[in-house]
């Protein structure tokens, strides 16, 4: 259909920050009659379905379906660049997971946890066999060699802290994990930077364009990459000793006569 690639892109643009768009507004910015518009809009949703709505003069495209509308973009062969930088960068997140869920990943988006008292959020995990991959995912408009330095190392440490939670029922719950997985995290981030797949402190780098091709052959880089092995052990349940035990045990301004 005529002027529907870059009607899509403009769905995706000014869905970027809101969920809902003025039909003004898409009027306006493609310089096109309401009619034609409202025909564009009839079959992008004879296609997708609710992933689009229409109603009182605004067109809704809401975040839990908008991956759908995203996968439309990919099955007109519109350019992957325009596509990712239409996208929020909690969109970004949610392309990389599919991504994932497209190799048969078990996945998981924005985990949080704590360790230590400290906070921890992983943006998008994929599980498969023995492997969680653990992925921070950086859409930027520049991307300099120093900022990722960082960045990896920060991955590092939030993928060690990831390994000690892994003791934690809740966490093991949440990512569908049993007590006899024996498990390794790869830390690692895709960019939506245009470079080449990178290995850094043996951490892979890989833009988002090379996403696939890097899971599709990722036994190429099986051996080279950083894999931290799970810090999970079954807690050993208490064993509560009896008053007069513990305060023999207790320093002496803690001691009670029994």
């Amino acid at each position: 259909m005529q002027g529907l690639n870059r009607f899509i892109l403009d769905l995706l643009r000014l869905s970027k920050d809101q969920e809902e768009i003025a039909l003004e507004k898409l009027v306006l910015d493609r310089d096109l009659s309401e009619s034609i518009v409202l025909k564009l809009l009839q079959h992008l949703r004879g296609e997708l379905g609710a992933v689009i709505q229409v109603k009182d003069k605004e067109v809704y495209v809401p975040k839990a379906t908008k991956m759908k509308l995203v996968e439309k973009a990919l099955q007109e062969s519109i350019d992957l660049d325009e596509i990712i930088k239409t996208l929020h960068w909690r969109d970004f997140e949610s392309f990389c997971l599919r991504v994932l869920d497209y190799h048969e990943f078990c996945t998981t988006l924005n985990l949080h946890f704590s360790i230590n008292k400290k906070r921890y959020e992983i943006d998008v995990i994929g599980i498969r066999r023995q492997l969680i991959l653990a992925i921070d995912a950086k859409k930027w408009k520049t991307g300099r060699s120093s900022a990722l330095k960082v960045m990896v190392r920060n991955q590092i440490d939030r993928c060690k802290a990831l390994a000690q939670s892994l003791g934690i029922p809740k966490i093991r719950d949440q990512l569908n994990l049993t007590k006899d997985n024996d498990i390794s995290i790869i830390p690692m981030l895709v960019t939506s930077k245009m470079y080449e797949i990178a290995i850094f402190q043996r951490v892979p780098i890989v833009p988002f364009f090379k996403f696939n091709q890097f899971l599709t052959d990722f036994h190429l880089y099986a051996e080279a990459v950083y894999k931290i092995p799970s810090q999970y052990t079954i807690p050993r349940p208490r064993v509560s000793k009896p008053l007069t035990e513990f305060f023999k045990s207790a320093p002496k301004n803690l001691r009670h006569p029994v």
